[in-house]
């Protein structure tokens, strides 16, 4: 089954690096480079995972995670990967506290972050 990938994203080089790095696996590709632009694509498209970025113009990615994990208007919730430069205990912890399914840190290896893709769209429970 195609699934609906959002990139959230404010670095071009990152946006086209997963771009490259997702296409081939054959599912829908949104692009949001700002944290209300989000929130749009969510609404409209109902993506099944987000790949997020924390630092974003407009609200911060823990400001999206947080929504998009609590709001009715997002349901079915979807699965939120966090990517991020930010590699503290606490900033993780903060992610895992709003609901992130996974969490990898910038820069990362290519082959990780699709297997996590891929496990995270492989989940069958997007009806929470």
């Amino acid at each position: 089954m195609k699934k609906k990938i959002l990139i959230a994203d404010d670095n071009e080089e990152i946006v086209q690096l997963l771009i490259a790095l997702f296409t081939p696996l054959g599912h829908e590709i949104f692009i949001a480079r700002d944290g209300s632009e989000v929130f749009s694509v969510c609404r409209r498209e109902k993506p099944h995972l987000v790949v997020l970025d924390i630092m974003m113009p407009c609200f911060t990615g823990f400001q999206v995670l947080r929504r998009l994990k609590k709001d009715e208007v997002f349901k079915p919730y979807p699965k939120v990967l966090m990517l991020s430069v930010k590699s503290q205990p606490r900033d993780i912890q903060q992610a895992e506290q709003f609901g992130c399914d996974a969490y990898l840190i910038k820069p990362f290896e290519p082959k990780e972050l699709v297997k996590k893709v891929v496990e995270l769209l492989d989940k069958k429970d997007f009806t929470q």
